[in-house]
């Protein structure tokens, strides 16, 4: 069984093949969700019962990093404030598998500590459908 390094993974703004690394990034988190719809009636014995295949696909990415003077920041900080949807792909992950699609920029953060680095964390929700790419 192979084991893989966090920092294989890389968000881009951007399609995988042309788009902007995010250099500033730590951590990556890709969450992709499936909502459900239940369709438990009586014939259920009272076991929950799912409808295959229905409600809505999600993938959320949340990331953090490190506030330098690289212009990927401001894209970030320019992308929050304006609400816009954007593509952006994430790749590296396993053995090098790549999402790509259009994502809403949900959430912006920045703190810093006294004594510390200031630092960022964004969510990215999908807008739309998305691709995967195996590696």
């Amino acid at each position: 069984m192979t084991a893989y390094t966090g920092r294989s993974m890389t968000l881009k703004l951007g399609t995988w093949a042309a788009g902007t690394a995010l250099a500033q990034v730590r951590t990556h988190t890709l969450t992709m969700d499936h909502e459900v719809v239940d369709i438990t009636n009586k014939d259920s014995n009272g076991f929950r019962t799912i409808l295959e295949g229905a409600g809505t696909k999600r993938i959320g990415i949340s990331t953090d990093g490190i506030v330098d003077n690289a212009a990927s920041y401001e894209t970030l900080f320019s992308a929050a404030n304006s609400g816009s949807i954007s593509t952006y792909s994430i790749g590296g992950m396993g053995d090098g598998d790549v999402i790509e699609g259009s994502f809403h920029l949900s959430s912006f953060e920045t703190s810093g500590a006294h004594n510390g680095e200031q630092t960022f964390s964004v969510t990215l929700n999908s807008s739309g459908a998305w691709t995967l790419t195996a590696a």
